[in-house]
C-alpha cells in the first residue's frame, strides 16, 4: 500500500504507478484483497487520522492507474471488488461512538468514487458486483447502508446495458432482464432488519413496471414488525417516496392496517411482536405516541409534496364506508385538514362517517341479531377522539388546530334544523337522534381538548360565543359545551373570563330560552368569581327594568338562578385580588348577595302577571332548596299577599278578584295581572317552611322573620279560609247565570275569576293539609336526610300525619265548591277546535308535598290494634275526591317526567313515596271498595277514564320518571361512579314500590322474609330480580283483569304498560352471574299463588326476559281476549321483546303443531323445488328449525290464514278442513290439492293463537306486517354492510370473501341452532363485546334465513281474505319485501369490496375460522372469480325459490283479490251516496218524525256537518272536504299495485342476470306473470271530477271522426265526377284511372286501420293512467 501510494504520490497521473502494477500484477485477486486489507487493518481505526484518507488514495490511484480499455481494465474490477467486500464485512462489524460516525464519512466518500467511475466498468464486473451485493442481501447479512446506494447505481447502469452474462452460465441475456432477475431474488428473499431502511431507499432510484413495485411495496411494509422502533419513521417516509411512483392505495392500507392492529391491543397488537425486543410492539405509550408522531409528520409532509396521495387515502377510506375508522387513519385525516385543498372534503368526510356510525348504533339497538358477528360492531368513535386528545401533549401539538376545527363542524353541520322563531335553545328529552349524539360528540371533543390543551382555549371561547351571538340552531349544544367546560375546567376557564363576560352584553339581544341556559352555564362560575357576578347583575338589573318582557323574565331567571345552590359544591375559582380559601366567609358574601338579589326582585311584584307568576314559582323553589332565605321571601310574598284580601273581612268574598284581572270593573277587554293562586301558595308553603326551619335551629339562623308577622299572616289565612267555606259562588259573580263566553269581554273575566278561584281553593286545601302536618312531625324525623333514603337498603317508613276533627269536612267543602265550579265552567265553555275542558285537577296547582302527605293519610293502614283514622275514611268516601286527587297525583308524575330539567332530592323523595301509595292503593288492596272493585262495577255505565285508570297510569309515569332520571343498561354492570348511583337510585325504588312490599305477598309468605330479600337485592343493586318479582305480580294482575266477569281491558292495557317500562330493567343474558345467581329461589319466593299462565315461567335457567317473553307468548296462546286494544298491546310488546329473547327454542316449542293425524297429511313430501337443487325442505318449518325466533311470526300469520279463510279456491279446491286425512292412492293428485296438502302439514286445521279471532284478525295482521317491515328494514340496512363485513380490524383480520357458499346443505341442518348460545347486545349506544361471536362469514346465511321468514309470513297473509285497509298495507310492505329481495339479488351481481392484505398473520386464528381454511375460502373464491362463475350459498337459492314459486304466486291471486275489495267498497259508496241525495229531497217532509241528532247511513251527523253552507256538491251529509279526501285516497291507492309490479319486474331482471353469470338456472323457480287488463271505469270518472276532461277528449274524438268522413266523401265524389269526364278516353287511360281508384281505396282502408289502431292505444294508455 505504502509503495502504490508514493509511486502515485511522485506521478499524479498515474502512468508510473500503471507500469508497475503492470510488472508485479500476477493474480486476479490481488489488488481486490489488498484493498480490502487494507482497508480492514487501518480502516477500522479511523480516529481522525490519515489512515481513511490513505485508504481512499490508494482506491484513486488504482483507478487512474487502470485505463478503462485494455488489459487494466480487469483491475478496476478488482477494486470495486475489494470494496464491496470490505463494505460487507465492516457493516457486519460496525460498532457505534465516534468510530462509527468517521466510518460513515469513510464509507460514503469511497461508494461516491465508485458512482462516479461506475459506468466505466465492464459489463462483467457490474454483473458480478450486483450479483455478490444481491448475495449478501439473500443471505441475510448486513453490509454498510452507504453500500445499497452504490447497489441501485449499479443496477441501473446494469439495466442500460445491451446484453449481460449470466454469472455462472454462459447465457447471455439483456440489461433489463438481468435487472428483474436481481429484484425477483431480493423481493424472495428474507432480509436483515438492520437492511431494511436503507434497501428500501435504494429500491426508489431503481426504476421498476407494477408488478415490480408492489412486490417492494408489499415486502418493504412486511419489515415493519421486523425493523427497530426508532427507523420505522425512515422507513415509511422512504415508502411513501417510492409510492409516488404508483400504488399509492396499497402503500396506506398495509400502513393503515399495522397501526390499526398495532392500537387494537390484546391478541392481535401480540401478533406483530418479533424476536426484536426494539420493535414498535414492545414500546410502552411514551415512546409508541413519539413513534406514531413522527411517522404522522412523515406523511403530512408526504401529503404536501404529493397531494395525490392525500386523494388516495381519502378514496380509500370513502370505500370502506366506516371500516376503515381508527385513531391513526383519523389522526392521519386531521392532519390533511391544514392543506386547503383537503380541507372540506375531510371535514365532510368526518362528518358523514360520524353520522353513519350512530345511525348504525341506533339500527343495532333495533336489529341486535347483527352483533353476534364479528367485525359488525361500529366503531368507538369517541375513544378515537380521546385517544388523539390524550398524544396531543406527545409531540402531536399540530393536531390541535385540527382536532378544533374537526369538533366545530361536526357541531355546526350536524346539528337538527330548528324551525323559524322555534325556541333553539330547548333540548327534547326521550331517545337522541344520531345528529343530536354526533353534536354531543364534537361536544366531548371541544371539552376535552380545551381540558388539555391550553393552545386552543382562546379558539373553543370564540367559536362557542360566536354561536351563541348568531342564534344558530346549534345554539343548545354550545351552550352545554360551556357548562361543561365550567364544572370540569373551571382553572383552564379562570383565565379567559374576559371573553365570556363579553356574551353576556348581548343577553337582551338573545331568545328568553338562550338567555336562560347561557346563564345557567355560567352559574357556578358567578358564584365564585366577584367580578364577574358583579358584572353579570348590573346587566340583569338593566334588564330587569327593560319595556320588553322578554328582556324582563330573562332578567328574573338569571336572578333565580343566582339564588340557587351550586351544581357542585365547591370550584377552584376565585376572582380579583381576593385569593382567600375560608369557606365560611365565602358562603356569608354569597348570602349577602342573595339578600341584595331578593331586594331586587321586590320590584318584579308591580311588573306584569307573567312577569310575577314565574317569579312566585322561582321563589317556592328557593323555599325548598335554599331554606336560610325561607324568612325574606315570606316577608316580601306576605307584605304583596295583603293587597288582595279585605284585612277587616267585612265582605262576603274574603278576597279581592278585581284587583288580579286587569279592566275588571271598566269591562274592556281583561288581562291577567295577578296569579293570585300561585301567591297565596306561596305564602303558605313559605309559612310553613318557617315553622320547619324554627324547630330545626331556632337559635342558629342569621336572619329570622318577625313573630308578630307570622303569627298576623296565620290568623288572615284562617280568615280567608273561613271566608271562602263560607262563600257561595253567586258572592264571586260565578253563579250559573253568569256569562262564560270567550266572545266577550265579561265571558272572559268571569273565566279568568274561575280560574284564581280555583286556584286559591286548591291553595286553601294545602294551607290545611301542610298546618296538619307541620304540627304533627317531629323533630327527629325531620333531622334524617331525603338523599340517605335514595340509597338505602330499605324503605324508610314515613310517618303519616293525622288530621284534627273537622279537616275533612274542611277539605271536602272546598272541594265541592271547586267542582261545583267547574262544572258550570266544563258546560258553559267550549275551548279552541270544540274542546271540553279537561278533568278537574289536570293543571291544579297543588304542590307534590301536600299531595303526599294527604295521600299518605288517606291510605294509610292502620297498625294491629289501633282503629283508622275517622278523617282519612271520611275522605276516602268520597269518590269524587279520591278520582280528583288521583288525577292530581298523575299530572304531577307526569309533570316530573315531561318537563323537569332535573330530579331533586326531595322530589325524588315525593316521587317514591306516591308510587309506593299507588301500589299499595290500586295494585295490591283488594278492599271491596277499592279503585278495582270500583272499575268493575262501573263498567258499562261510564264510559269515561276510570279511578282505576287513573292510578294506573300515574304508576306509569312514576316509573318513567325514574327511569329517564337514572337510566340503567342492565346488561352491562357498569363501572363509572354514575352507573353504580343510578343502579343504587333504582334499586331503592323498586324495593321500595314493590308490590311484594306493600302488603301484597302471598298466604303462604311472611312479611320478613319478603323484608330480607328485598334487602339482600338492594344492597347487592339487583335491579334485575327486583324487576323481575315487580313484573310476576303484574302479570297475576293482568290475568285476574282480564278474567273478570266484565273484563276490565282498558285497565290491562294499562298494566301491560307498566310491564313494558320495568322491562328495559330486565338482564338480556342468559348466564346468571354472581349478583344473579340465586334468582331462581328468590322470584319463587316471591311469587304468588300461581296461575295456570305463569307455573312454568319460573325457571333458573333463562333469563328475566325471556321468562317474560314465555309468558307473553302462553298468554296469547291461551287466553280468549276479544278486545283490540288489549290485543295489539300483547302482541306489539311480546314481538317487540322477542327480538332481544336468548332462548326462542321454548317459544318454539309452545306453537308447534299437534292437530294433525298420524299417518295422514303429515306423510306428505313438499314437491315444490326441483330435487336435484338438493334443498332439502323448503318450507316454513325448515326457518323454524334454523331460526327459532321466528315461529311466533310464522304461527300468527298461520292463524291469520286459518281465521280468514284462503282468499283462492273455487267449487272444485276443498277447504282445509275438508281435506281427507291421506293423500288418494294411485291416482294423480292435482298441484292445487297438493298445495292444501302441505299447506295443511304445515298450520294444521285449528288456530294455536287464542287472541287470533275474527274481530282482532285485522290488528293482529297489521301489528304483524309492522314487525315485518321493521324487520325488512334493519334487513336491508344489513345488506348494505354486508359489503363492507370483515373489513374493520377491531374484530378480526380475516378476509371477507365475497362469494363464498354456506357449506352443504346437510352440515347446514347438523350444525346447532344459531341462538343457543348468549350473545352480545348493543344497548343505550354501547356494544358489548363477548367471545360467544359467530365469524363474520355466516354474515350473508343469516341474511338470507331472516329474509325467508318475512317472505313466509307474507305468503300466509297474502293468501288471506284479509279486509281493504289491511291489503292496502301489505301492498306496501310487498314493495319493501321485493326491493329487499332485489337488493339481495344486486349484491351478488356486484364486485367483491377489497379485503384486508393480511401482511402481518395472526399467531392463533382466534374464533371463528381457522386461518388455514380462510385461505383455502379466499383462494377457492379467487379462482371462481377468476373463471367469472359466481358462486351462489344455498340460502340465497332458498330464498329465491320461495320468492318465486310461492310469493309471487300467491301475490297476482291476492291482487285479483284486492281489486274485488276495491269493486265492493266503490259500489258501497255509490249507493251510499245515491241514498243520500234521495234522502235530501225528502228530507222536508220528515223533519217532524225524525231526530236531528241522529245521522243517516252516510254516516255523518247533521251537526257535525258544519252547516248548509258545508254540504257542497256531495249532498247527503258529504262535504268537499270529504270529496277531496276521498279523491286523494283513490289517488293513492291507485299508485299501488303499479309499484308493486315495477319492483317484481325490477327483481324478476336481476335474477335473469343473476342466473347468466352464476350458471346456475334460477328461473325455473319464476313463475310467467298474470296478464293485468287495467280498464277504465267511466262509470267512477264523476266521483274524480274527471268527466269534464273525459267529455271534451270523447268530443275531439268524435270531430277527428267526422271530419275524417267528410274527407272520405269528398274524395268519393271527386274520384265520380273524375270517372264521368273521361270515361270515353282510351283503354289505357280507363286502366290508369282504375288502378287510380284502386290505390286510393287501399289508402282508406289503410287509414281505416291507422286510425283504429291510434284509438286502441290511447284507451290502453288512459287505462294504464287510471291504474
Amino acid at each position: 500500500m505504502d509503495t502504490l501510494l508514493k509511486l502515485h504520490n511522485q506521478d499524479p497521473s498515474g502512468a508510473t504507478l500503471r507500469n508497475h502494477l503492470d510488472e508485479v500484477d500476477s493474480g486476479q485477486d490481488q489488488i481486490s484483497n489488498l484493498i480490502a486489507e487494507s482497508f480492514r487493518e487501518k480502516g477500522l481505526a479511523f480516529n481522525g487520522s490519515e489512515y481513511g484518507a490513505d485508504c481512499l488514495q490508494l482506491v484513486r490511484a488504482i483507478l487512474r492507474a487502470s485505463p478503462e480499455e485494455g488489459e487494466s481494465s480487469s483491475r478496476r474490477s478488482q477494486v470495486i471488488k475489494g470494496c464491496i467486500s470490505w463494505l460487507i464485512q465492516v457493516g457486519d462489524e460496525e460498532t457505534g461512538g465516534t468510530s462509527a460516525i468517521q466510518l460513515e464519512e469513510v464509507t460514503g466518500k469511497l461508494v461516491n468514487i465508485l458512482i462516479d467511475v461506475g459506468h466505466s466498468f465492464d459489463a462483467d464486473a457490474l454483473v458480478q458486483s450486483i450479483y455478490t451485493m444481491t448475495e449478501a442481501v439473500r443471505n441475510q447479512r448486513h453490509p454498510n447502508r452507504q453500500l445499497f446506494a452504490l447497489f441501485s447505481r449499479m443496477l441501473v447502469i446494469a439495466a442500460n446495458l445491451g446484453t449481460v452474462l449470466v454469472p455462472d452460465s454462459s447465457e447471455e441475456i439483456s440489461g433489463n432482464e438481468f435487472k428483474d432477475i436481481i429484484l425477483d431474488r431480493i423481493f424472495t428473499s428474507p432480509w436483515n432488519r438492520k437492511s431494511v431502511v436503507p434497501l428500501a431507499s435504494a429500491l426508489a432510484d431503481v426504476e421498476m413496471e407494477s408488478q415490480q413495485l408492489e412486490m417492494a411495496i408489499v415486502k418493504i411494509m412486511k419489515q415493519f414488525k421486523q425493523v427497530d422502533a426508532a427507523d420505522l419513521p425512515i422507513l415509511l417516509h422512504n415508502l411513501l417516496s417510492l409510492s409516488s411512483k404508483g400504488h399509492q392505495q396499497l402503500v396506506l392500507r398495509g400502513t393503515l392496517e399495522f397501526f390499526d392492529r398495532l392500537n387494537a391491543g390484546g391478541h392481535i397488537s401480540d401478533s406483530l411482536r418479533s424476536e426484536n425486543t426494539k420493535d414498535v410492539a414492545h414500546l410502552e405509550f411514551k415512546d409508541l405516541t413519539a413513534i406514531v408522531s413522527a411517522i404522522i409528520l412523515h406523511f403530512s409532509y408526504a401529503v404536501g409534496q404529493d397531494q395525490e396521495l392525500g386523494t388516495e387515502l381519502l378514496k380509500h377510506m370513502k370505500n370502506g364506508k366506516t371500516a376503515y375508522l381508527s385513531s391513526f387513519s383519523l389522526a392521519c385525516l386531521l392532519t390533511m385538514t391544514r392543506i386547503h385543498r383537503f380541507e372540506d372534503s375531510v371535514l365532510d368526510y368526518l362528518k358523514s362517517s360520524i353520522l353513519t356510525v350512530f345511525r348504525d348504533q341506533e339500527r343495532m339497538q333495533k336489529d341486535s341479531w347483527v352483533l353476534q358477528f364479528e367485525g359488525m360492531s361500529p366503531p368507538p368513535i369517541l375513544d378515537m377522539f380521546y385517544d388523539i386528545i390524550r398524544k396531543l401533549p406527545f409531540d402531536l401539538e399540530q393536531l390541535t388546530p385540527s382536532v378544533v376545527q374537526c369538533g366545530v363542524h361536526i357541531m355546526d353541520y350536524a346539528a337538527p334544523p330548528s324551525p323559524w322563531k322555534a325556541s333553539d335553545a330547548v333540548k327534547k328529552h326521550g331517545p337522541k337522534s344520531p345528529n343530536e349524539r354526533a353534536c354531543e360528540l364534537g361536544a366531548s371533543i371541544l371539552a376535552e381538548t380545551f381540558k388539555t390543551q391550553a393552545s386552543a382555549r382562546t379558539e373553543i371561547l370564540d367559536c362557542i360565543m360566536s354561536r351563541i351571538v348568531s342564534k344558530s340552531s346549534n345554539t343548545v349544544y354550545f351552550l352545554d359545551l360551556l357548562e361543561s367546560i365550567t364544572k370540569d375546567s373551571p382553572d383552564a376557564l379562570e383565565e379567559h373570563l374576559s371573553r365570556v363576560k363579553e356574551s353576556l352584553d348581548y343577553l337582551s339581544f338573545l331568545t328568553p330560552s338562550t338567555a336562560v341556559r347561557l346563564m345557567a352555564a355560567v352559574k357556578d362560575v358567578a358564584k365564585q368569581n366577584r367580578p364577574f357576578r358583579d358584572s353579570l347583575i348590573l346587566i340583569l338589573r338593566k334588564s330587569l327594568f327593560s319595556k320588553n318582557l322578554e328582556s324582563r323574565q330573562v332578567a328574573l331567571s338569571g336572578f333565580l338562578l343566582l339564588l340557587k345552590p351550586s351544581s357542585k359544591p365547591r370550584l377552584s375559582m376565585r376572582g380579583g385580588s381576593s385569593r382567600s380559601s375560608n369557606i365560611q366567609g365565602q358562603e356569608h358574601d354569597l348570602f349577602g348577595y342573595s339578600l341584595e338579589i331578593l331586594g331586587t326582585l321586590r320590584r318584579c311584584l308591580g311588573q306584569q302577571g307573567e312577569v310575577r307568576l314565574s317569579l312566585y314559582l322561582g321563589l317556592m323553589e328557593i323555599v325548598e332548596a335554599m331554606p336560610q332565605l325561607n324568612p325574606v321571601v315570606f316577608e316580601i310574598l306576605q307584605a304583596h299577599f295583603a293587597h288582595f284580601y279585605d284585612p277587616t273581612f267585612n265582605r262576603m268574598a274574603p278576597l279581592k278578584l278585581e284587583e288580579c284581572v286587569g279592566q275588571a270593573r271598566t269591562g274592556g277587554e281583561p288581562t291577567f295581572v295577578e296569579p293570585l293562586q300561585y301567591l297565596m301558595s306561596g305564602v303558605v308553603r313559605s309559612l310553613i317552611g318557617l315553622e320547619k326551619l324554627k324547630r330545626k335551629a331556632p337559635h342558629t339562623q342569621a336572619i329570622s322573620a318577625d313573630d308578630q308577622l307570622v303569627e298576623e299572616c296565620v290568623r288572615d289565612l284562617d280568615n280567608i279560609l273561613l271566608g271562602l267555606e263560607r262563600a257561595g259562588l253567586e258572592d264571586f259573580a260565578l253563579d250559573k247565570t253568569s256569562d262564560f263566553s270567550m266572545a266577550s269581554n265579561i265571558g272572559a273575566r268571569n273565566n279568568m275569576y274561575a280560574t284564581l278561584l280555583n286556584g286559591c281553593y286548591e291553595a286553601a286545601i294545602e294551607f290545611v293539609v301542610l298546618r296538619q302536618s307541620s304540627q304533627g312531625e317531629t323533630s327527629a324525623s325531620n333531622g334524617k336526610g331525603i338523599a340517605h333514603s335514595r340509597q338505602s337498603s330499605s324503605d324508610r317508613q314515613f310517618q303519616s300525619m293525622t288530621l284534627n276533627a273537622g279537616c275533612s269536612d274542611l277539605i271536602l267543602h272546598l272541594f265541592g265548591k271547586m267542582r261545583k265550579l267547574h262544572d258550570i265552567v266544563k258546560d258553559k265553555v267550549v275551548m279552541q277546535r270544540g274542546k271540553k275542558l279537561g278533568p278537574l285537577g289536570e293543571s291544579s296547582a297543588l304542590g307534590v308535598e301536600c299531595v303526599t302527605k294527604l295521600v299518605e293519610c288517606m291510605f294509610a293502614e292502620p297498625t294491629d290494634g289501633e282503629e283508622p283514622d275517622a278523617e282519612a275514611l271520611r275522605l276516602k268516601s268520597n269518590d269524587e275526591f279520591l278520582v280528583y286527587i288521583t288525577t292530581v297525583i298523575q299530572a304531577l308524575l307526569t309533570r316530573l317526567h315531561t318537563s323537569a330539567e332535573s330530579l331533586s332530592d326531595n322530589d325524588y323523595d315525593y316521587c317514591r313515596r306516591l308510587t309506593s301509595v299507588l301500589v299499595r292503593e290500586f295494585i295490591v288492596s283488594e278492599r271491596p271498595d277499592g279503585p278495582k272493585a270500583m272499575a268493575a262495577g262501573a263498567k258499562g255505565k261510564d264510559k269515561n277514564k276510570s279511578w282505576l285508570m287513573s292510578g294506573i297510569e300515574a304508576l306509569t309515569a312514576g316509573l318513567m320518571t325514574v327511569q329517564r332520571f337514572y337510566p340503567v343498561n342492565p346488561s352491562v354492570m357498569g363501572t363509572t361512579s354514575e352507573s353504580l348511583h343510578n343502579r343504587k337510585v333504582v334499586a331503592g325504588f323498586l324495593a321500595a314500590t314493590l308490590p311484594q312490599a306493600n302488603g301484597g305477598h302471598g298466604r303462604d309468605q311472611r312479611a320478613s322474609d319478603v323484608v330480607a330479600w328485598t334487602t339482600s337485592r338492594t344492597i347487592r343493586n339487583d335491579v334485575d330480580s327486583l324487576a323481575a318479582a315487580y313484573i310476576q305480580y303484574l302479570q297475576e294482575l293482568l290475568v285476574m283483569f282480564v278474567n273478570e266477569t266484565i273484563p276490565l281491558l282498558k285497565e290491562a292495557v294499562g298494566v301491560l304498560q307498566v310491564i313494558q317500562v320495568l322491562s328495559q330493567y330486565l338482564s338480556r343474558s342468559s348466564d346468571l352471574d354472581s349478583q344473579g345467581g340465586q334468582q331462581g329461589a328468590g322470584n319463587s319466593g316471591l311469587s304468588r299463588a300461581s296461575s295456570t299462565l305463569s307455573t312454568d315461567s319460573t325457571s333458573s335457567g333463562p333469563s328475566q326476559l325471556d321468562m317474560l317473553v314465555h309468558w307473553l307468548v302462553k298468554l296469547c296462546r291461551d287466553q280468549a281476549v276479544d278486545d283490540t286494544t288489549l290485543t295489539k298491546a300483547l302482541l306489539s310488546m311480546m314481538l317487540q321483546l322477542e327480538q332481544e329473547c336468548m332462548t326462542p327454542q321454548a317459544n318454539a316449542d309452545l306453537l308447534a303443531v299437534d292437530d294433525i293425524p298420524n299417518g295422514s297429511a303429515s306423510n306428505v313430501k313438499p314437491t315444490m323445488g326441483p330435487v336435484s337443487l338438493g334443498f332439502g325442505s323448503v318450507t316454513a318449518s325448515s326457518v323454524v328449525a334454523q331460526c327459532p325466533e321466528t315461529a311466533t311470526r310464522l304461527r300468527l300469520a298461520a292463524d291469520i290464514l286459518l281465521t280468514y279463510g284462503m282468499n283462492h279456491g273455487g267449487p272444485n279446491l276443498p277447504s282445509l278442513r275438508d281435506l281427507p286425512d291421506e293423500i288418494p292412492q294411485g291416482e294423480g293428485v292435482e298441484e292445487g290439492i297438493m298445495r292444501l296438502f302441505n299447506l295443511k302439514r304445515e298450520i294444521g286445521i285449528e288456530a294455536r293463537f287464542s287472541v287470533v279471532t275474527i274481530r282482532t284478525s285485522g290488528v293482529v295482521a297489521d301489528v304483524l306486517l309492522q314487525q315485518v317491515e321493521r324487520s325488512l328494514e334493519g334487513l336491508e340496512w344489513a345488506l348494505g354492510k354486508l359489503r363492507f363485513c370483515g373489513l374493520a380490524q377491531a374484530g378480526s383480520d380475516l378476509p371477507c370473501p365475497k362469494h363464498s357458499t354456506n357449506g352443504s346443505h346437510a352440515q347446514l341442518h347438523e350444525s346447532p341452532s344459531p341462538h343457543s348460545e348468549a350473545h352480545g347486545l348493543c344497548l343505550s349506544g354501547e356494544c358489548k363485546v363477548t367471545m360467544g361471536k359467530k365469524p363474520f362469514q355466516e354474515f350473508e346465511g343469516e341474511i338470507c334465513w331472516r329474509v325467508e321468514a318475512c317472505l313466509w309470513v307474507l305468503v300466509r297473509i297474502s293468501q288471506s281474505c284479509i279486509n281493504q285497509a289491511t291489503s292496502e298495507h301489505l301492498i306496501r310492505v310487498l314493495q319493501r319485501c321485493y326491493k329487499v329481495l332485489t337488493a339481495l339479488t344486486k349484491h351478488y351481481l356486484k364486485p367483491a369490496t377489497v379485503s384486508p392484505l393480511n401482511l402481518f398473520p395472526m399467531v392463533s386464528s382466534g374464533p371463528g375460522l381457522s386461518l388455514s381454511a380462510t385461505k383455502l375460502r379466499s383462494k377457492g373464491g379467487q379462482n371462481k372469480a377468476s373463471a367469472g362463475v359466481i358462486q351462489l350459498p344455498h340460502g340465497f337459492l332458498r330464498v329465491t325459490q320461495v320468492a318465486g314459486m310461492e310469493l309471487s304466486v300467491h301475490l297476482y291471486t291476492f291482487l285479483s283479490y284486492f281489486q274485488m275489495l276495491d269493486e265492493e267498497r266503490r259500489s258501497r259508496d255509490h249507493e251510499r251516496q245515491t241514498r243520500g241525495k234521495k234522502g235530501k229531497g225528502g228530507a222536508k217532509e220528515d223533519d217532524k218524525g225524525k231526530d236531528p241528532m241522529n245521522d243517516d247511513e252516510g254516516g255523518v251527523p247533521k251537526n257535525k256537518v258544519g252547516g248548509g253552507a258545508t254540504g257542497g256538491r256531495g249532498g247527503g251529509g258529504v262535504g268537499g272536504s270529504a270529496k277531496s279526501r276521498q279523491k286523494a285516497k283513490i289517488l293513492r291507492e291507485s299508485k299501488l299495485i303499479p309499484t308493486l309490479i315495477y319492483g317484481v319486474e325490477q327483481y324478476e331482471r336481476f335474477v335473469i342476470q343473476l342466473s347468466k353469470k352464476s350458471k346456475v338456472h334460477l328461473t325455473q323457480f319464476m313463475r310467467r306473470s298474470t296478464a293485468r287488463d287495467f280498464r277504465i271505469q267511466i262509470q267512477r270518472l264523476g266521483d274524480l271530477g274527471l268527466e269534464d276532461q273525459y267529455d271534451e277528449e270523447r268530443q275531439l274524438e268524435q270531430l277527428q271522426l267526422q271530419e275524417q268522413e267528410r274527407e272520405q266523401e269528398q274524395l268519393q265524389i271527386l274520384q265520380q265526377q273524375g270517372h264521368h269526364q273521361h270515361e270515353e278516353r282510351e283503354g289505357d287511360v280507363d286502366m290508369e284511372v282504375d288502378d287510380d281508384d284502386g290505390l286510393a281505396q287501399d289508402e282508406d282502408e289503410g287509414e281505416e286501420e291507422q286510425d283504429e289502431e291510434e284509438e286502441e292505444t290511447l284507451h290502453n294508455r288512459k287505462r294504464a293512467r287510471r291504474t
